[in-house]
């Protein structure tokens, strides 16, 4: 292996756990589920018998040991008294501290082994950074925590896997009622079969409806067409009794019946998300492993769009036309582009935006409202754009319809005045934003705390704000909320050292320095970095968006029913997957004695991972549909 072979794969196993530390807290987990190339790596010992272990398994096992920073005792004693871990890295019995050793000097060539001690080295700095213990520093005792119970070789995962088809068959059939297409009563399909239908796009990486349709349906008899399934949903996000009028059919559009008001489809899709969580708030909110008021966090996702809003030069068929320039360069955009997608960072980035509010911290992570997104593109001459406060509100709106909340978090693009004085004066609850890197008061701060050796934390409080009449969405002068002068509410401003590099602003000497605003008026510098640690419970919307975006099929219609659709009924399949789980710790816990949440515990780990749970969903979905296979008397 040369040495950019060599490096490729050390980065390639760091990038693959880095991932994973975003899914598990166990680092025996993260090492389990690497997916390890041994078509590009050589077992020095060519004897195989039946005494021999697993190549694959001991290399698991020489990475567990150098990340948890064991010895070749340690490691033996471990692997012997836990029997969890001799499961996830594939023995049938545990190694001894010999069969260790010897692997090591005969089966590792020299190359090897550094490689792997690199890897190891770089995954225990993925995990430190992600806050997972990577030290196994203790053994087992007489009164085991409930994460070594969860990890233990009791039968846990045996009762959950037992538990898990009846609690997803019962969240399944308690949910989708709240979804309804309006169609008549006498359909040939049910909304159900809609639904196995959507579940199914979800489950392919690009799975659209015709798609599906083929990969699936072929297996039934009387199967939901696509175009059944695309007519459902457009009816689904079809505000009830709309009348179209002579606007919704822009000039040189052929469609029949246009898609109606990008708004009134996003309030249409919403009045029946918020249903369906509504529903699934029941299951969780009369349990111990939940409380009110939840704090919450407030984020933005993209999903990719390919089509260039720009003709191609033998598209421009006028003189007439006038160009847009774009970098120096003339460019034309196209007729009836989606108004819905969005320039991305990147030039030649287009997306669909949507905004979401998630409930985070102890309670289970629920996407609790959906907002879309809709910004004037550089290709667009007098597009519209939605502010972040008006984003803000209506995401508010939905959730406090659901929930109470106290706390809102949300990232520095909501750096606005609109958007503090919408949480605080609107909906009087406490929020905890960054502030934008080009701060001057960031900067200023920072000199003043980096020339004081004295001084970690700074906190000024009764910052008075004060919005202007070109405050997006707020009317300073109509809206009732705002007082004399244009003032909104006081401001604490809190300057403590970073903890993580998209808080940050770096000086000279590489110190990171983060400036956070809140409304509290209660903080004291003390109080300050507790206060900014609870930032992290954001965190969740970061994993959150890792596994909805998957979830979201890619599908060729432009129709925003269809898009919008599709994003919210994958945030509904991931809400499903935490209340399962939820619901299989709760029995887990009436079941097992020692498991459970201590009072001072952050959640406990997912016992059901979500691409069971999908897996599982579909099985159940086509249980009862599926058509015997032909027996020959």
């Amino acid at each position: 292996m040369t040495e950019e072979d060599s490096q490729s794969l050390e980065n390639r196993l760091v990038s693959q756990a880095a991932n994973l530390f975003d899914i598990h807290e166990s680092i025996s987990r993260v090492i389990e589920d690497l997916s390890l190339p041994f078509e590009e790596v050589h077992d020095a010992y060519n004897i195989t018998t039946s005494d021999s272990f697993e190549f694959e398994s001991m290399v698991r096992l020489f990475l567990y040991k150098e990340v948890a920073e064991l010895s070749q005792k340690q490691l033996s004693e471990r692997i012997e008294t836990w029997p969890y871990l001799q499961l996830r890295f594939g023995f049938d019995r545990p190694p001894t501290q010999q069969a260790i050793s010897y692997t090591i000097r005969n089966r590792f060539s020299a190359e090897f082994r550094r490689l792997l001690n690199r890897v190891a080295d770089r995954i225990r700095s993925a995990g430190e950074q992600h806050r997972v213990q990577t030290h196994a520093a203790h053994s087992p005792n007489a009164n085991p925590s409930p994460d070594e119970i969860a990890e233990s070789s009791q039968p846990l995962y045996q009762y959950v896997d037992e538990q898990a088809p009846g609690v997803i068959e019962s969240m399944l059939n308690d949910v989708a009622p709240a979804l309804d297409t309006g169609r008549s009563h006498n359909v040939v399909h049910e909304d159900e079969t809609v639904w196995e239908h959507q579940l199914l796009m979800s489950l392919m990486d690009t799975a659209g409806t015709r798609s599906a349709h083929r990969s699936f349906n072929k297996f039934r008899e009387n199967a939901l067409h696509h175009d059944t399934h695309v007519r459902a949903v457009k009816k689904l996000g079809t505000p009830s009794g709309y009348q179209y009028t002579f606007d919704d059919f822009p000039t040189g559009s052929d469609e029949k019946r246009p898609v109606p008001d990008w708004r009134r489809v996003a309030d249409t899709v919403q009045d029946q998300f918020g249903d369906a969580v509504d529903q699934m708030l029941d299951t969780v909110a009369s349990g111990e492993m939940f409380s009110e008021p939840v704090a919450a966090a407030i984020d933005v996702t993209n999903v990719p769009y390919h089509v260039t809003p720009w003709k191609g030069d033998t598209d421009v068929v006028s003189d007439n036309e006038e160009p847009i320039m774009v970098h120096g360069t003339p460019k034309y955009p196209k007729e009836n582009y989606p108004e819905m997608v969005n320039g991305g960072e990147e030039d030649e980035a287009y997306e669909y935006q949507y905004a979401t509010l998630t409930i985070v911290g102890r309670n289970t992570p629920l996407v609790i409202a959906v907002e879309p997104i809709r910004h004037n593109s550089r290709w667009e001459r007098d597009g519209e754009s939605v502010s972040w406060a008006e984003v803000v509100d209506r995401l508010m709106a939905q959730a406090t319809e659901l929930v109470d909340i106290h706390l809102v978090m949300a990232d520095r693009a909501f750096d606005q005045h609109g958007v503090f004085h919408v949480l605080d004066q609107y909906y009087d609850v406490d929020y905890l934003i960054p502030k934008k890197k080009n701060s001057e008061r960031l900067r200023r701060d920072a000199a003043d705390v980096r020339n004081d050796p004295a001084v970690t934390a700074r906190v000024e409080q009764d910052a008075a704000l004060y919005l202007r009449n070109s405050t997006p969405y707020i009317d300073p002068e109509a809206d009732e909320t705002v007082d004399e002068n244009g003032y909104s509410h006081d401001v604490t401003l809190m300057h403590v050292p970073a903890q993580r590099n998209d808080w940050i602003v770096r000086h000279e000497d590489d110190t990171g320095y983060a400036l956070f605003a809140t409304n509290r008026d209660d903080v004291s510098p003390l109080d300050a970095e507790g206060l900014v640690n609870r930032y992290s419970d954001r965190w969740d919307i970061e994993i959150e968006y890792k596994m909805i975006t998957p979830l979201v099929p890619s599908i060729a219609s432009t129709d925003y029913r269809m898009r919008f659709f599709s994003f919210a009924f994958s945030c509904l399949l991931y809400n499903l997957w935490r209340l399962v789980d939820h619901s299989l710790k709760v029995l887990a816990t009436e079941k097992f004695d020692g498991y459970g949440r201590g009072t001072h515990e952050e959640r406990l780990d997912p016992v059901l991972p979500l691409a069971d749970f999908l897996a599982s969903s579909i099985v159940l979905l086509f249980r009862a549909g599926l058509d015997p296979p032909d027996v020959t008397p």
